[in-house]
């Protein structure tokens, strides 16, 4: 949390898409609802996220696998992640390519496209297997 507490303490805003994604799996992982929030885009922000759903899914990493523009000087900017976490000793794959846009000078997440990973092509998460022999089961 060293590196994204600056902005879930709201002392700086993220300087670039990449830098949000980050910040928001932080929040994910400490359940930091407001800060998702305020992040994500008004015009596609759902209504008040309830972050303490149970089980609890316990976050085991992220992965920003391709970034494109979401640097200072742009306005907008997409991420592909995969973030894996475990709920009920089942591990689970999100993989998705996410949207931001910046204005008046903050970063905004605005919606992602999910990617389900192939069953019989390689794992996410990295492992070596097949989807279907790891994070799919």
């Amino acid at each position: 949390m060293a590196c994204c507490g600056q902005y879930l303490e709201d002392q700086i805003s993220a300087p670039t898409a990449k830098k949000l994604m980050r910040s928001r799996y932080s929040a994910y992982t400490l359940n930091h609802s407001h800060y998702l929030s305020k992040t994500w885009h008004p015009a596609t922000r759902p209504g008040p996220l309830d972050l303490n759903q149970q089980p609890q899914p316990k976050w085991l990493g992220l992965k920003i696998c391709h970034t494109s523009a979401g640097n200072e000087a742009d306005i907008n900017g997409t991420v592909e992640f995969i973030a894996r976490y475990q709920v009920e000793g089942d591990t689970e794959v999100i993989h998705e390519v996410s949207r931001f846009i910046k204005e008046d000078e903050r970063w905004f997440y605005v919606d992602g496209t999910l990617s389900q990973p192939a069953q019989n092509g390689p794992c996410p998460c990295g492992s070596g297997k097949k989807f279907k022999r790891c994070c799919g089961r």
